[in-house]
């Protein structure tokens, strides 16, 4: 298919309009070439012996030179190999070389004149349009310029403009996700950095779709996208997109930068807020009303990690992009959801209208937390996202302690031998105690319990801490805790009765398995302890 035919764009410099200009005859019998090489358009020509001319637009490179008798002998050059094709043509009015080349740079400088003129008044009323506060309701002009449907995304593929009604509807309908790749050709190029897409709705599968990245010096900020195939957009048709798609990116920058200045005011706010640096619960109530949260009414807190992640690592772009992701998903759910990166972590508050009882809590977070546990996928090669709850307060005076709890859940929750993704504070039990007594003090009291036992350890391969851990965990069922030890039920009745030599306590006195159970906790817990 060639190129649209749009009366609001100007005609292209192609080969058989120049040829027209010229008076120029084609000589040969291979009309289908002479047709195929005459709608290509042009981005440079070269005057063999006295100069070259080269134009803003993406196009071929071709060669013009004198020949006898008047003939002139037009080379196009096929870039990336060593063929070229060239066709002879004859002077209907002959000239000299000079007057022709004359002749040819003339008509070429009022082409680029008259579409450069076209491209002024196209940007300045592209640029109105901003100036004015209108958004990016120019989309709709866009329709009849490009002579087809088109829309605006955002770097979170949220749909800023959409002009429809010619081949799709006048709502967005869905499409599969660009890919946003690392590095993009600038949109200063001569060519489009134009991208295949494919449309996901029911019945516009087969219709054409054509990405236009807006990239910069900070990468992606958003697409354009039209319903055209690329072959359908021409050297104009591209010509005029990269002219709207530098005014687009111009805005988005400019948008991305108020965005910026707003999260670290936010982002300043929320840390004077989970580090308790406000005075009174009024203090916190009105400010939050500034950015439109109402801090009035109870909010879970959450904290969440990848881990083993590495913040100052390679990762951390594809970091910030799963954040980004995540809080786009939450928002959409509930627009209220406040999301917060720290420090490798990712900080969730969670608005609510009335205070719920303890036992709703986990399983309302795993509700409002379901759009990103099934689609946030986590670094490559590493675990997905592990979350932490803090306690519901009615008081936002209490956020910070909750935000405390929940980075301990989190750290915590690394002990525990599950598969759940969501480690509540107030399911930690007895952990939650230990982990605010003095260390010192928990390895004294874990040495005089257990010290025998763990000198026994070292000098052998029976594992006993593990294996009492392990029975005590199973509430003393020895079928349980085999299992989980991978043990037959008589060699751990054996080290049970190893380890009750070893220590010189009745493993089955309710008062023994305590002072055990508790020294044997804080052996989970000195794993996360500093060297």
């Amino acid at each position: 298919m060639g190129p649209i035919v749009n009366l609001n764009l100007p005609q292209a410099i192609t080969v058989g309009r120049l040829l027209d200009a010229l008076s120029l005859e084609f000589i040969g019998d291979n009309k289908a070439l002479f047709q195929s090489v005459s709608l290509l358009s042009i981005q440079t020509l070269n005057f063999t012996g006295i100069s070259a001319l080269s134009l803003p637009f993406a196009g071929e490179t071709i060669v013009l030179e004198p020949s006898d008798n008047q003939i002139i002998s037009l080379t196009l050059v096929i870039s990336n190999t060593n063929e070229n094709i060239t066709l002879l043509f004859d002077q209907k009015a002959p000239a000299l070389w000079s007057s022709f080349c004359a002749k040819t740079t003339d008509w070429l400088e009022r082409e680029l004149g008259r579409i450069l003129t076209a491209s002024e008044h196209y940007s300045q009323m592209i640029a109105k349009h901003l100036t004015n506060g209108d958004g990016f309701s120019f989309l709709n002009s866009l329709l009849d310029v490009f002579g087809c449907d088109i829309f605006l995304l955002n770097k979170q593929l949220e749909v800023l403009g959409w002009a429809g009604g010619k081949s799709l509807p006048l709502a967005p309908i869905s499409f599969k996700p660009p890919e946003i790749k690392r590095s993009l050709p600038s949109i200063s190029s001569l060519s489009a950095p134009l991208n295949t897409g494919h449309w996901t709705e029911k019945g516009y599968q087969t219709m054409p779709l054509t990405w236009c990245p807006l990239s910069g010096s900070k990468g992606v900020l958003g697409f354009l996208g039209l319903a055209a195939s690329i072959e359908d957009l021409g050297s104009i048709e591209q010509f005029f997109l990269r002219k709207t798609a530098t005014l687009i990116l111009l805005e988005l920058v400019k948008t991305q930068s108020i965005q910026e200045s707003e999260r670290q005011h936010h982002r300043d706010f929320l840390f004077d807020l989970l580090y308790n640096n406000f005075d009174s619960l009024e203090v916190i109530v009105s400010r939050g009303k500034l950015w439109g949260w109402n801090f009035a009414k109870p909010h879970f807190v959450v904290v969440g990690e990848i881990p083993n992640y590495d913040p100052d690592s390679a990762d951390h772009e594809r970091f910030e992009e799963l954040v980004t992701e995540m809080t786009t998903l939450l928002q959409k759910r509930q627009p209220k959801t406040i999301c917060l990166e720290r420090n490798g972590q990712v900080v969730l508050l969670f608005p609510l209208q009335e205070m719920l009882p303890q036992s709703e809590w986990q399983g309302k977070v795993l509700e409002l937390l379901e759009p990103i546990l099934k689609k946030v996928k986590s670094i490559p090669g590493k675990q997905p996202f592990q979350f932490g709850l803090g306690n519901l307060y009615n008081s936002a005076r209490y956020l910070h302690r909750s935000f405390q709890e929940a980075r301990t859940a989190l750290e915590l929750g690394k002990l525990f031998e599950n598969t759940d993704r969501l480690i509540s504070f107030h399911g930690l039990g007895i952990m939650r105690l230990l982990h605010r007594l003095d260390r010192q003090e928990l390895e004294d009291y874990r040495s005089e319990v257990l010290g025998p036992l763990l000198k026994f350890d070292k000098e052998s391969n029976l594992n006993l801490e593990e294996t009492l851990l392990a029975y005590y965990s199973c509430n003393t069922d020895l079928n349980l805790a085999g299992e989980k030890l991978y043990l037959h039920p008589n060699t751990l009745r054996y080290r049970l009765k190893k380890a009750s030599e070893i220590l010189d306590l009745d493993l089955s006195s309710l008062e023994n398995q305590v002072n055990l159970f508790l020294a044997l906790k804080i052996g989970r817990l000195k794993s996360l302890w500093p060297d």
